[in-house]
């Protein structure tokens, strides 16, 4: 019995279904193959990391070169009991990283505040200029303004962050030197500075999303009751924005806590525990950019500076995990 029309144009149909069902379902598998290929790249990274650092936990060796009292008259005794305390009197005990003197020195005191000195210069001053610029954006900026600020903003993150350290090292250091009077021309506040330009571009979209989403029947509703735009941007906007804002904040120290180049660059690479914004410092991500080229693979030098890197590696899922939670927790009220 051949098939009359309405069967062919359902078989058709059906063919038609099937069609689409299956390059669904392969667009399903290649999608879920990226995300786990993603993951497997970042465990592997971690697993690398972690691997390189652990033997200064495990090596007698390298505990034993961490350590800072030594029995000389039983030193192969000494090396084969000494302890992860031991170690971790090294890190924490004393306040100098000097890992190539005769006993060598990898307190973590003064990468902890050169990193803490020069994030937090960066995160204040990129908050403060993607906060205000994010509201002209999103507020009081017309069509095509706000349109040339957002490309503006796009350059500056596709920027090579070589290039701003460059800037700063050669043009910014020698002019807020001159200007601030410090005795040191490359120091923390220059090298927060410039960094604040890698994450002004990030929490600017971030700020931007956060008010450009806030509900337009609140706004309305507002200026009925008579408020001006800046009444209702500093009483309302926010004030029910802050939690989100904070969490985008976030996400900016993260980005900022792991530069190398500018740092390098722009710091002055003094390992010197102190909290003086004018003077030198030294970050976690810079003294691995500095030293892992000059160290011998395998020795206390190398593990150290891995386990720099997994400090970094931990801090920074932690931050950007944190911020992520407080950005689904803190809603419009």
């Amino acid at each position: 019995m051949p098939d009359t029309p309405e069967s062919a144009k359902m078989s058709s149909k059906n063919q038609s279904i099937k069609k689409r069902k299956l390059e669904e379902q392969v667009a399903i598998s290649v999608l879920f193959l990226g995300g786990l290929l993603s993951v497997g790249i970042v465990l592997a990274i971690f697993s690398f990391v972690f691997t390189e650092s652990l033997p200064l936990v495990t090596d007698p060796d390298q505990r034993n070169e961490m350590s800072l009292y030594h029995d000389t008259e039983n030193e192969d005794e000494f090396a084969r009991t000494a302890s992860v305390f031991q170690t971790l009197d090294n890190m924490l005990g004393q306040i100098m990283w000097q890992p190539v003197s005769e006993q060598p020195l990898f307190s973590l005191w003064p990468l902890m505040a050169g990193t803490l000195k020069i994030t937090l210069v960066a995160v204040v001053e990129g908050s403060i200029i993607s906060f205000l610029t994010a509201l002209a954006i999103a507020f009081y900026l017309p069509k095509k303004l706000r349109y040339a600020v957002k490309v503006i903003t796009e350059l500056l993150a596709g920027m090579p962050t070589v290039v701003l350290g460059f800037l700063g090292l050669i043009f910014f250091a020698t002019y807020m030197q001159e200007i601030t009077g410090t005795t040191f021309r490359l120091n923390a506040f220059l090298a927060g500075t410039m960094l604040s330009l890698t994450v002004i571009p990030i929490m600017t979209t971030l700020f931007e999303d956060i008010y450009s989403s806030y509900p337009k029947e609140q706004i309305h509703a507002a200026k009925c009751c008579g408020l001006f735009d800046y009444q209702i941007i500093t009483s309302i906007i926010i004030p029910a924005t802050y939690g989100k804002v904070f969490a985008a904040a976030l996400l900016g120290f993260g980005r900022s806590f792991g530069e190398t180049m500018i740092v390098l660059m722009c710091s002055g690479n003094a390992a010197i525990f102190n909290m003086d914004f004018a003077a030198g410092a030294r970050t976690f991500a810079a003294t691995i950019g500095a030293e892992m080229g000059e160290v011998i693979v395998g020795d206390t030098h190398y593990s150290m500076l891995f386990l720099l890197g997994l400090i970094l590696i931990v801090t920074t899922f932690v931050i950007n995990y944190a911020s992520q939670k407080l950005i689904r927790r803190w809603t419009y009220a």
